[in-house]
Parts: C-alpha cells; structure tokens; sequence
C-alpha cells in the first residue's frame, strides 16, 4: 500500500460517495441523494448550494478521519446550465485538495448532477454520471451541455477550517453569554 493520501469521489443514482485513504487507513462517507433533494424541495431550500455545502463539509469530515488537519484548501471548478440560483445541472471539477499543505491524490474528481430542480425532472433523468472524462461515453445524441451557451462556470478556492470541538456544557454556556442571559 502506498502511503500517498488518496481521495475517490464516486457517485451513482442515489448517492455521492467520498473516500479518503492513506496506507491501509480509510474512511468513507455518503451523501444519500434522495432524502437530502427531498428535504430541500420540500422546505424551499436552495438545492445546489446546500449539496455543494454538503459536499463540501462531508469532504473534511473524511479526509479529517485519516489525516487529522486544521485547515482543509479545496480548488474546483463549479460548471452550471444557469445562475446558480436557477441552475437545474451542475458539475464540480475537483483540481486539488490539500489537508494542511498534504495533497491528496485525486480519483474520480468529478461529481455531476442534473435534475434537481424539481422532484419529476430529478426522477426522470436521476444522475449525469461522469467520473474522469478521459474518454468521450456519450452518444452522439446526447446533449452536450457543459459546451452550450448556459454554461457558467465558477473557480472556487477555499479553505474550511477545523471547527474547535467543545462539551454541550461549554456550548450552553458560550450561547447564554451570546444571548445576554
């Protein structure tokens, strides 16, 4: 086993998966994609900037698992058909992941979902699936999107810190000083 830091970003139709390893230590998490969208839709939520949230913070849970770090440096692209607000497809190119200036290696650095605008256009088409795009699956009479007019896309760097872990005894206290009580 190679002691370089690996992170796999897998996705099928009900489900992202994220996995961080390094030598034989791993973790691995999921995203359940059909309760989240639901949730979402269902209370007015804005759907693709809470997956990427989501996405985001699950990412530093599980690299944190293996490589315990204060500072995690996320850079990707964020591809969509829309606004953001209004986008009903969006894609994430991971281009580099660092847990306190470690690099982690990246497989299946793309995540790409469409349909979630609505729960029936989600049902219908549930998951553009794309991992590496080193070779071109698609049909020929398949839309292409990512090269039509609406594509917007986005270079996000960011750095998501540790968040101090503290007792439900601190946390009451610290919310009564906030709260003037």
């Amino acid at each position: 086993m190679s002691d370089e830091p690996i992170l796999v970003i897998k996705d099928n139709d009900s489900t992202i998966g994220i996995r961080a390893r390094i030598g034989d230590e791993f973790s691995e998490h999921e995203i359940q994609l059909n309760v989240i969208l639901a949730y979402y839709w269902d209370n007015g939520l804005p759907v693709i900037e809470n997956i990427i949230g989501l996405f985001e913070s699950s990412l530093k849970r599980t690299i944190n698992d293996v490589i315990p770090h204060e500072n995690l440096f996320l850079k990707y692209n964020l591809i969509t058909d829309d606004e953001i607000s209004k986008a009903s497809r969006f894609e994430i190119h991971l281009k580099e992941v660092k847990a306190d200036n470690q690099s982690l290696r990246l497989d299946g650095k793309i995540l790409a979902l469409k349909g979630l605008t609505s729960k029936e256009e989600y049902s219908k088409g549930i998951l553009d699936k794309i991992n590496i795009l080193s070779s071109n699956n698609g049909s020929d009479n398949e839309e292409d999107w990512r090269e039509s007019d609406s594509r917007v896309e986005k270079l996000v760097e960011k750095t998501i810190p540790t968040e101090k872990k503290i007792s439900f005894k601190d946390f009451a206290r610290e919310q009564r000083l906030r709260n003037g009580k």
